[in-house]
Order: C-alpha cells, then sequence, then structure tokens
C-alpha cells in the first residue's frame, strides 16, 4: 500500500503553499513561527521557554530567539518562575493578545475565502481527518525508536 501513502505525502508536502499563504496574514513582525510561539503562550501561558521548545518541536535556541523577539516587541512579559526564582516564565501582553486575536481572525478570513465553494461538511470532514492524523503521528513520534527485525 506504498502509493496511497506516498499520494499522502506528497500532498502533505505541497500544503507548505497553503500554510505559508495562511502565515503571511498573520502579521508581518510576527511570522509563522512567531505566531506559533505566542499561540503556546496564550494556551499555555505563564509557561517556561522550554515548554515553548517542546511544544513548537524546536530547539531551546530557536524558541528563546523567539520568545526574545516576542518580548521586544512588548507581546510577551517575562515573570520570575514561583517554583524556582532563577527560571522565569512567560505571560501574554495585552498588546500580544490583540496581535494574536488579529493575526487569527486575518487566517480564517483568508481560508473562508479560499474554500467558500466547500460545504461545511466537506470542511468539517476534512478537520477531522487532519486532527486524526496529527494524532497518529504525535503518537507514533513518541514511541521508542524500533530497531529493524534481524
Amino acid at each position: 500500500m506504498p502509493e496511497p501513502v506516498e499520494d499522502l505525502v506528497i500532498a502533505l508536502y505541497r500544503l507548505g503553499r497553503v500554510q505559508r499563504a495562511i502565515a503571511r496574514d498573520a502579521l508581518a513582525e510576527l511570522g509563522g513561527q512567531g505566531f506559533a510561539a505566542l499561540a503556546v503562550v496564550h494556551r499555555e501561558g505563564p509557561v517556561r521557554v522550554s515548554a515553548v521548545a517542546e511544544q513548537l518541536s524546536v530547539d531551546l535556541s530557536v524558541a528563546s530567539r523567539q520568545v526574545a523577539a516576542l518580548a521586544l516587541a512588548g507581546y510577551v512579559e517575562r515573570e520570575p518562575d514561583p517554583d524556582d526564582r532563577r527560571a522565569s516564565r512567560i505571560h501574554l501582553t495585552p498588546a500580544g493578545m490583540r496581535v494574536l486575536t488579529d493575526s487569527h481572525r486575518r487566517m480564517v478570513s483568508t481560508a473562508e475565502t479560499a474554500l467558500e465553494q466547500w460545504s461545511a461538511q466537506d470542511v468539517t470532514g476534512l478537520a477531522a481527518q487532519l486532527e486524526r492524523l496529527r494524532e497518529d503521528f504525535a503518537a507514533v513520534a513518541s514511541l521508542p525508536l524500533q530497531k529493524d527485525a534481524a
């Protein structure tokens, strides 16, 4: 059954264009990764930078740069971690909430325009299948690597 799976992989690869089109609608100062990091802080915050890195599946240094840029822009602030005063946690500022909300609205608007010929059932079905795909990949990613059978 490799052909259908190969077709799926190619289709997913081509979805990069869709992701870039949607990310363009995030405000330019955020970019796709900045938006994702800000969304993690919103959803999980207050949160340590290490948790942002984990949620985005990126190296700690990458998450640290993203958070630093968001802080410089005034979208997040650092606060002492009450569990470990040597560490800090990141939380959203009102400006961060505004930019996140506005970016999300723009991305939804772009998707609505692109999908205006789709039925609500088709959109709902695709969203459910993509969530299933995400969950299945997450489950596999969390499994230890298996050695080839000899």
